[in-house]
């Protein structure tokens, strides 16, 4: 065959192909349900509360949380249900409003729990547990919407 003729040839097969493809969905565009976003959204948080925990080892609690809120903010909530991510909005808010607190507190180093529980041991006490009450608020709201949509069921699909 000639350079030319195989070049139509080519190019021909090529244009076939791409029409048999067509009504296909692309894998990209597969919407995942919302009891998989949530589990996803719940598992990536997972991770980052473990970073948390550990990197006020080496930098401030406030350095720390706003890394945290940063990374949550990151997360693709564009699957999963509205009142879930408004819920995990709340949780990050409750998150962003401790810091003027912890910002006092600048040379703190440690775990964040051992961290938490000195900073209950000082003058803001009252206040820092009212900021830290509203973060465990928070995720009782996440929890009660995840109830929602993520049964034993839906979990043990995986």
């Amino acid at each position: 065959m000639k350079p030319l003729t195989l070049l139509f040839t080519f190019a021909f097969i090529t244009l076939l192909s791409c029409k048999s493809d067509k009504g296909k969905t692309p894998v990209e565009e597969v919407v995942a349900s919302p009891a998989d976003c949530i589990e996803r959204i719940l598992a990536e948080d997972s991770e980052y509360g473990k970073e948390r925990n550990h990197a006020c080892e080496t930098i401030s609690l406030s350095e720390t949380i706003a890394q945290y809120t940063k990374q949550l903010r990151g997360m693709d909530f564009s699957d999963c249900p509205a009142a879930f991510s408004k819920a995990f909005d709340g949780h990050i808010t409750a998150w962003d409003s401790i810091a003027p607190l912890t910002h006092k507190y600048p040379d703190l180093r440690g775990e964040m729990h051992v961290l938490f529980d000195s900073i209950e041991k000082t003058a803001d006490s009252t206040e820092f547990k009212r900021l830290l009450g509203a973060i465990w608020s928070t995720w009782g709201d996440i929890e009660a919407v995840q109830k929602e949509y993520v049964t034993d069921e839906t979990s043990d699909q995986d």
